[in-house]
This record gives structure tokens, sequence and C-alpha cells, in this order.
């Protein structure tokens, strides 16, 4: 299918596409959407809000797949490879985004694509083919079926290796709730069920093949320099020589030297036997570096293990925790031939770790049987307990057609005292190993995050960097307490990082060249200098700090409007009932009456005051978000 060009002015562009009728459009947003929201996240989740209607079913064909790009996305600004895959989660229930980065973002720009919204369902097999001025509704069914890796290779081939894919594997295709969406070998979109999304569409693919060019900036000279600089400054940065060298598994070595890991599903803080699991270990095994596009860093390993013939593409330590300390397992070979699994399978690497561990502990403790897992013994620490759980989530049998479900429907089904076990907040399992009741700032942003229990919202790693408070006070304007116990401007970092984080994705770059493992990453300011120099516009570092606020005001208006309040932004039971119980931090423990207090310092600086009822349609207006839907 044929499609016009975009027109000229400087708003957002969009593509519709309607799956049932095959029909495309092409529509620029009004300038203003930039400026308010500035792209990606943002601008996704202004769709979002317009496009659902409240309580209506995540997988009914008319709940949107939203994916956008950022203004920098694509340009040569360190870590502009990223983009935003949002939608009503098949999950929770609830808000869907996701993030992802590789090549497919910038390759969507290229064709002068900023965000595309899909709906409709193609009733059968489908990919999308995009490609100059054309897109192809194209048949899927030769590689239905086919794990993510085998589909990105059998598209590539079809339509030459300077493609750049969307896949979903046997897990989307099944309608597993928490499947991925992935791209090339060593990206995933896993939060939220964004690749059940997919499957509900009958969509396997989408097909980007761009032509090789760069990306115009307003100010090309002046840019040059402000990239050259960034990349070097990054490229000294401690963290960046650390992340280049182990990727981020580096902090699994911290957190089980802190003993903050959460081991066994949060029955142990620290994961014995460990010296396995350790990055410097891990690292042996690689046989490759990969990065990004426009990535200084390089934080991606391929691995080769003695026993297997395929390489092994990426171990991320969000996955590596879920997979190894949390459900036991404490062997670097066995992690990462999961690790393959869950990815090949098209799943959700952190939701799938926390159900498994949940249901582990279910066994151990007499809460379920053999009756509910095929006959299957669940043990801690066993290799073949976790891939035949696997194989049952995506093949929907015995146990794993109920953990398919998603954590939600799963606490329906199983006993009523399951779910005091279960790791989790507004539906979703929580993204990372890192046991919350060591770091209240780290367990307020979990409560509060909006598209549920993720640490990628807005955590203030600042809690364990061991700053001093005249560094804390340089970075937050303000007192902020050096200790865990002491709640001094714990809710203001939640904050700060909350907004930073938001600009980051409305942006389109990678949150390892943000502040968040390391403060001489780039700043907002440096952003504001970026984006000026991108777009030609003049920006003010208060302009970014105000579209981080509305994009979160945005996603809770929309927590709001389906029912959800004050009482939904909470912490599973274990981390309010029980205390740290070994490690370095033994007994430490998260208080409710402290967590309640944070929460309204919190809601305060945001300016909602009272969540129940915190903001109106007429709010919104106030935040300058009255613009009229197209």
């Amino acid at each position: 299918m044929k499609l016009s060009r975009a027109t000229s002015n400087s708003g957002p562009k969009l593509l519709w596409i309607d799956l049932d009728r095959q029909t495309v459009r092409r529509e620029t947003a009004p300038a203003q959407w930039r400026r308010l929201l500035v792209g990606g996240r943002g601008i996704n989740m202004l769709l979002l809000y317009q496009l659902t209607t409240p309580g209506i079913s995540p997988l009914d064909p008319q709940n949107p797949l939203l994916i956008g790009t950022g203004p920098l996305t694509g340009t040569l600004a360190p870590g502009g490879a990223r983009c935003s895959i949002s939608g009503r989660s098949p999950e929770t229930g609830l808000l869907g985004d996701s993030n992802i980065g590789g090549f497919f973002g910038p390759a969507l720009r290229r064709l002068e694509i900023d965000h595309l919204i899909i709906t409709g369902n193609a009733g059968q097999p489908t990919y999308l083919h995009l490609h100059h001025d054309q897109i192809d509704f194209c048949s899927a069914r030769e590689f239905w079926g086919q794990d993510t890796i085998a589909s990105d290779d059998w598209l590539r081939r079809k339509h030459g290796r300077r493609s750049q894919t969307l896949v979903i594997g046997p897990a989307g295709e099944k309608l597993v709730r928490f499947a991925a969406i992935r791209h090339s070998t060593c990206n995933t979109a896993g939060r939220t069920g964004m690749g059940c999304l997919m499957g509900a569409k009958h969509l396997k693919a989408i097909v980007v093949t761009a032509p090789a060019k760069t990306l115009p900036v307003a100010q090309p000279e002046i840019f040059s320099q402000t990239i050259k600089a960034l990349r070097q400054r990054l490229r000294n940065s401690r963290t960046s020589q650390t992340l280049r060298r182990y990727g981020t598994l580096f902090l699994y070595d911290l957190h089980n030297r802190q003993g903050v890991i959460r081991t066994r599903n949060g029955q142990q803080s620290q994961l014995s036997n460990g010296r396995g699991l350790r990055a410097p270990a891990i690292a042996r095994l690689a046989v490759r570096q990969r990065g990004c596009f426009a990535c200084p860093i390089r934080c991606k390993h391929v691995y080769k293990i003695a026993d297997q013939t395929k390489l092994i593409h990426t171990l991320e330590y969000g996955v590596m925790g879920a997979l190894g300390p949390i459900c036991g397992i404490n062997s670097r070979e066995e992690v990462l031939k999961l690790s393959d699994l869950v990815n090949r399978m098209g799943l959700d690497a952190s939701s799938t770790g926390n159900l498994i561990a949940w249901v582990i502990e279910l066994f151990q403790r007499g809460i379920i049987d053999e009756s509910y897992t095929g006959g299957l013994i669940l043990e801690w620490g066993n290799y073949e307990v976790l891939s035949n759980l696997i194989k049952q989530i995506v093949e929907g049998r015995d146990l794993g057609a109920i953990l398919a479900q998603g954590a939600r429907q799963a606490v329906e089904k199983l006993p009523p005292e399951a779910a005091k076990y279960l790791i989790w907040s507004k539906g979703l399992p929580q993204s990372d190993s890192v046991d919350l009741r060591a770091f209240p700032g780290f367990a307020l942003g979990v409560a509060t995050a909006s598209r549920g229990a993720d640490h990628l919202r807005s955590r203030p790693t600042t809690e364990a960097m061991k700053l001093t408070p005249e560094e804390l006070r340089q970075i937050y304007g303000q007192p902020v307490s050096t200790t865990p116990d002491d709640l001094t401007g714990k809710a203001l970092t939640v904050w700060h990082k909350e907004l930073e984080y938001a600009v980051g994705d409305a942006l389109g770059i990678c949150r390892f060249v943000q502040n968040f493992n390391s403060e001489d990453h780039l700043t907002i300011g440096d952003c504001r200098e970026l984006l000026t120099q991108v777009t030609g516009e003049e920006w003010r570092t208060d302009e970014l700090w105000q579209a981080g606020e509305r994009i979160t005001t945005l996603e809770h208006i929309w927590l709001l409007r389906e029912g959800l309040s004050s009482v939904d932004d909470s912490l599973p039971e274990r981390y309010l009932n029980e205390a740290l119980p070994d490690g370095p931090k033994q007994n430490m423990r998260l208080n409710k009456s402290d967590l309640e207090g944070l929460k309204k310092k919190y809601y305060h600086l945001h300016g909602w005051h009272d969540l129940n009822s915190n903001k109106s349609l007429k709010d919104l207006k106030e935040l300058g978000l009255n613009i009229d839907f197209m």
C-alpha cells in the first residue's frame, strides 16, 4: 500500500494502521504535542488516554498498540536508540508500557515516522513490512510458531539484513499475558505483556527497511561538538567502563555482598554458594560485545557455554536475578540457558522468574501440591523444574496454564493464602531482584510506579551509592539523608528521578546514559542542549521538568480513571510484615506508617495532595493538556 508523504511542520509524524481493514493513513500531530510531552513515552501516554475506553479488555481489537520514538531517537545523541511500546496491559489490565533499544526505533524515524498506532485484529498470522513510501500486509503463516531468534532471521533473510524487526515468539502467539516483544537477538520490551497484545492482533512481526541515511539536525556543527564531548565523558565514566566490561551483571556482586538480593522469593537476602554468578565468572564465557545504535557504552555481551553449539545473546542483571537468586539457581551455565529459553519463547523474564519462585514457595509450604503441577516436584535451585515450568507456561498446560494468565488471574485460581507470598504491585511482579526492605526510597518508587512494581520508572539509585550529604544536596537541591532508616528527602528523590526518567523515555535515550547508575552521566541540562540543537527550537531546562510532570501525572490520571487510588500504591505483604531474614542488613523492615508518610510527601511534590480525587479533566487543562483529539 502506497503512503502519502508527511506534511512538513514540526509536529510528530503519526502512522495509523487498521489491521481489520488493512488501511493506513499518515497525520502530523500538532507541534504543541512536542512542546508539552516531547515524544516517545509522553505522546504514547496522550494517545493511550485518548484511545482507550475505561474497562475495555486488553485483548479487544481496539486496544491500540502504540510504538513511539523520541526526537533524539536515530540521531547520534548518546544512547539515542530507544522507543516506547504501549497499550492497555494484557498482564495487569492497567497501564501497559515497555521500552526497547537496538536499531528498530532509528530505522522507523528514517522513514519519517515518529509514532505507530495499530488497531484491529488481522484475523490470521500477519506481519507488517514498512519500506520507503510503502507498507505491506504480509502472511506470517510460514514462520508462525517459530521462536523469536528464528523469526528475526527468517524476516531478515527475506527482506535484507539491514531490515529491523519487532517479533513475538510462541508465548505471544498463545496469549501468555506476560509475553514480550523482541528485537534482533539482544533486545526485549518485556514489561506489561505487549507481546501478548501483538499476539491478540495476530501480528507476528513488524519489519522496517529504511534507507541508510543520517537524520538531519537543525544545528549540525554545534551538535557534533556536543555529542563528541558527551561521548568522551561517558567513556571516561567508571560506571560506563564497568558496564562495557560486565554489562549490568556487576550489580549482582554488589547486591549479594550487601545482603539485599531477593533469594528464594525473598525468604533470604543473600545467595549462598553464589560465586558462579559473579560478573567476572560470567564474563569469562563472553565471546563478543555489542551495543545499540549510537551507544558509546556497548553493555551487551554474547556468550558461549560448553554444552551448547548455539550462542546465547546477552544476559541482563534483571534476567539473571529473576531466573537465578530469586529461584535459588546459582549456576552461571544454567542461568544462561534459562535466559536463552525465555528470550526465544518471547517471555518477560521478570514476571516468569517471580511467578515460578512464588509457586515453588507455595509448593514447599504445602499450599499447592502435585495435583496443580502435573506431577512435577517443585524445588529451589532445580534447573529442570524451571525449564519444565517455562515450557508449561508456553504450552498452557498444568500449573503453567494458570501462570500464563498472569499474576492477577493466577491468585484467583490458587488457594486464598497464596497471594501473600507474591512479590507484586498493581498486578505486576517486581522487575528487579533488590529486596526493598533495605531501601525506603526504592520501596516508595516501586509502590507508586505507574505500570506496577517496576524499578525503572523512578529508582533513586543514589540511595545505594554512599554519596555525601553535600553531594546529595547538589543533586536534589535539598537535604537528603544518607542512611536508610532516616526518611529525610526520600520522597524528593523518587519524585525527582520519576520526572527525569520520564523525560529520557520521551526523548528516546537509554537509561544508562542518563543519571541512573552514575551521576557523571547526562543531566536534564545536557538533554536540553541536545534537544535544542536537534530541533532548532530553544528549550529551557524547566520545560523538560514540566514535561516529565505532565507525563507522570497523565499516567496516574489514566489509572484513576480505571478506578485505582492511593490504596493501590502498595507493596507486597512480605515487605510490610516480615523483616530481612539474614545478611548484613538482617532485621531491617519497612514500616507501613512510614510508607504512607512518604507517599503523602510524594503526592504533595506532584501537587496531587489526595490521590483518591487528585486530578480531574479540568486539571489536565491546567497542565496544558487541553488538546483536542485529532
